[in-house]
């Protein structure tokens, strides 16, 4: 395939919003990249890769849609040579996608390895939860951050949003005698974008008992009365894709599994 007028676009400062039919309407672009520039995009009704920047993030290239036509759409980049420049530092593709390219497109577009394997997750609804009033939203500022920092010590030591994250809106949280044993937080990447869970946590000793579905329901419901500059209220959250327990959780309780990803860091030439 090669672009053509009405499969493909180059707009300087377009937004999500202004691509053509679906892709304004996709969960993941607007949870994701509602308010970031789209310096440049290529797609069809299936598939579209995408140059965006902004929210605090490097310019990546991003290829969202069905796997096999993700890969055809950066073969016929490659092919023109429509990445030279862009200066892109990561990429993110439907998982798949890169398996399908030829090696010489691989190469050049820089994507060594195995890369990073990861699903977006959402939900625009309430959690399937009977009763999650025994956690509380968790007033942001010093006293709660060092409380949170040190839950997440044993609840979630690898957590990667840190506890005073300025992009966090809240966390939520579940005491017992006085101690935390559940918790999560929620970020916006930017003002007037859609809640993101992160650092979701319980601690080793009371895992089992329904907690993080607890904390979960809270902070959904809270985030769900967030409105989105762009498309209805609605909650996302990320986690690799070997980590099924965790999957099959959020599954239960309501959560779509509705992108998966996988994702590099660029050193080759399309990030010159």
């Amino acid at each position: 395939m090669s672009p053509k007028p009405g499969s493909w676009w180059h707009a300087a400062a377009t937004r999500v919003v202004d691509l053509p039919a679906p892709w304004p309407g996709d969960p993941y672009l607007l949870g994701e990249h509602a308010l970031a520039t789209v310096v440049v995009a290529w797609g069809t009704g299936t598939a579209v890769v995408a140059v965006m920047e902004g929210l605090g993030r490097d310019r990546g290239v991003f290829g969202v849609g069905r796997a096999e036509d993700v890969a055809e759409v950066l073969t016929s980049i490659v092919k023109h040579g429509e990445l030279a420049g862009t200066g892109v530092r990561y990429a993110t593709v439907s998982r798949g996608a890169v398996e399908l390219l030829a090696p010489d497109a691989r190469g050049a577009l820089g994507l060594e390895g195995t890369g990073s394997s990861w699903d977006w997750m959402w939900t625009d609804a309430l959690l399937r939860v009977d009763d999650h009033s025994a956690a509380e939203r968790l007033p942001l500022g010093p006293p709660i951050t060092d409380e949170v920092r040190v839950f997440l010590s044993r609840g979630h030591p690898t957590a990667s949003t840190a506890p005073d994250d300025p992009r966090l809106i809240g966390w939520w949280g579940v005491r017992e005698a006085g101690s935390l044993h559940a918790a999560v937080g929620a970020i916006q990447l930017a003002p007037g974008m859609a809640p993101h869970l992160v650092s979701l946590g319980v601690d080793p000793g009371v895992r089992g008992r329904g907690l993080a579905g607890v904390v979960l329901a809270a902070a959904v419901a809270d985030c769900l009365e967030v409105r989105p500059v762009h498309g209805p209220p609605s909650v996302s959250l990320g986690l690799y894709a070997d980590n099924e327990v965790a999957r099959r959780v959020y599954l239960r309780l309501g959560f779509e599994l509705h992108r998966r990803f996988t994702s590099w860091r660029l050193d080759g030439p399309s990030s010159g």
